[in-house]
């Protein structure tokens, strides 16, 4: 049997293989009409790759779902075999994805979970992806439920994540942090936020940093024209440059979260990784190719599902729009999760003289190390097997000197790195090594959520990214935003009034009307 993953993996190019569309494999995807599903194939196609769907009521439908066949071949040579849950919380009946909760038939835990506090939003951005209805907010009691019901069947957490609609307006938000930092089996406790609050609240700013909260900071562009098509109206530009501002002042570790669109902001993704490597506190960077489904995304602009983004696009950008800072050759799939869901690379930091300089890991760390440091997980843990990983990269440089740029000052950094986590006179708790650590490691991640033009089977499968429910059910993210949200009982309840940011007023920032665009 072949054992994944594959370190060399060799491919045979038949000599009309450019010039010809060429079969490479079944799947099951769904109709993007009747939302069913139905029978697909993938086919490689001058470069790239396309899903061709076959529904018995509306026909044929076709789907790029990789910009680059030769990065969709290598990238299925990296899945490696998923971490399961401590129980499941349905039984496999009807099939994938009918049975989810997890049923036994999921090929993945949670690496990140995600709890929808609130369907309450003060934006009504036109790509988004869910359906905001501002008629619920969670309650006490149910978010301590699916608290208990996350570590039940995960035992130990690395991260979770409190989102929305917008969770800053949930009434017991703070409350909810409380609860969550307490628990000891979660490492880190993440928001979700458009930013507004963190804009115009420095108090609250104050409170996320006393609760060692990491925040997830909405912000598609660094402008106006762009941050205006994707979120609506207002001066966004203002109203994130000041979140930022607030959060650095107070010390909130943050992620930046960029939505990226095919002519909107796809030239732009250059600016956002800048900004990455010039702002300290900023932890890492999270592209996210954009899903026409929701509310807002299905109906987003003029969508043709035969030119969108997908993960090696956002990857193309990056090389293209950094002189240089990143390359292709920088990036793998995360193995735990389908390899057409995440993309990343781990950048380490060169604090010569303050440089904001970093080197992305796979230039100077062999692949199969590399490769067990992403296994199961999205983010570095900072234990024995990392501190194997960084002390194997120190023994191979000193083996191969000359043969790697920069090997004196990349040398350099990695013995540091183990001096100030791995100190030889005493131990560090794992918390300590890991604030540590994130000082020392910045990540970019391209993380691709599904349509039901994309939605295929397999990938669902292996999601990492689950939403918990106060019942103890974990939905893969992409299924229960497709099959599960509109019949969630919880948004029964009639349409409520949402109170908009940036239609009406925009005193608090004190912005004024710009026809502009700036």
């Amino acid at each position: 049997m072949m054992k994944l993953p594959i370190l060399e993996p060799k491919f045979v190019f038949t000599p009309d293989a450019t010039s010809s569309e060429v079969f490479h494999s079944f799947t099951k995807g769904m109709c993007p009409q009747c939302r069913q599903l139905c029978d697909g194939v993938r086919l490689i196609r001058e470069g790239k790759v396309f899903m061709r769907k076959q529904c018995p009521t509306h026909g044929q439908s076709e789907v790029l779902i990789s910009g680059d066949s030769a990065w969709f071949l290598r990238s299925l040579t990296y899945i490696t075999t998923g971490s399961i849950p401590l129980k499941h919380s349905t039984k496999v009946d009807a099939g994938c994805p009918n049975d989810c909760g997890l049923c036994a038939d999921h090929e993945q835990h949670s690496c990140l979970p995600i709890i929808e506090i609130t369907n309450h939003c003060n934006l009504e951005c036109p790509i988004c992806i869910v359906q905001n209805k501002n008629n619920y907010n969670m309650t006490l009691d149910e978010f301590r439920a699916t608290v208990d019901g996350l570590v039940e069947k995960e035992g130990t957490l690395e991260a979770m994540n409190l989102s929305g609609g917008e969770p800053t307006l949930h009434p017991d938000f703070l409350r909810m942090l409380d609860i969550a930092v307490a628990r000891k089996e979660i490492s880190r406790v993440s928001i979700s936020t458009n930013g507004l609050r963190c804009a115009t609240d420095e108090d609250f700013c104050k409170e996320l940093a006393a609760r060692n909260v990491y925040v997830s900071l909405q912000l598609d562009a660094l402008s106006n024209p762009s941050l205006r098509v994707l979120r609506g109206g207002g001066d966004h530009q203002k109203m994130k440059m000041r979140a930022l501002d607030n959060l650095e002042k107070h010390g909130v570790r943050t992620t930046i979260v960029s939505t990226v669109a095919k002519g909107v902001n796809d030239d732009q993704i250059g600016e956002c990784v800048k900004l990455l490597y010039e702002r300290d506190f900023i932890l890492s960077l999270m592209f996210q190719p954009a899903s026409y489904t929701g509310y807002g995304g299905a109906h987003f602009a003029k969508h043709d599902p035969m030119n969108t983004l997908t993960i090696p696009d956002v990857v193309r950008c990056m090389e293209e729009q950094t002189d240089g800072l990143l390359s292709k050759s920088d990036f793998l799939p995360l193995p735990c999760s389908h390899p057409s869901c995440f993309g990343l690379t781990y950048l380490l930091r060169d604090e010569a003289a303050g440089a904001k300089k970093f080197t992305p890991f796979p230039r100077f760390i062999d692949l199969e190390t590399y490769l067990e440091i992403l296994a199961n997980r999205g983010t570095i843990r900072t234990d024995e097997s990392f501190e194997a990983a960084v002390r194997k990269a120190i023994d191979d440089m000193w083996t191969s000197a000359g043969s790697i740029p920069d090997s004196d000052k990349i040398l350099h950094q990695l013995k540091r790195a183990i001096t100030v986590m791995y100190p030889p006179d005493h131990a560090l708790e794992l918390q300590e090594r890991m604030r540590i650590g994130e000082g020392l490691v910045k990540t970019i991640f391209i993380h691709a959520f599904m349509d039901e033009h994309t939605f295929e089977i397999d990938r669902i499968k292996k999601c990492c990214t689950h939403y918990a429910m106060p019942d103890g059910k974990l939905m893969p993210g992409c299924a229960y935003n497709m099959f599960y949200r509109h019949k969630d009982p919880r948004y029964a309840a009639d349409m409520g009034k949402a109170q908009i940011w940036g239609r009406n007023d925009l005193v608090k920032l004190g912005a004024k009307s710009d026809s502009s665009g700036h």
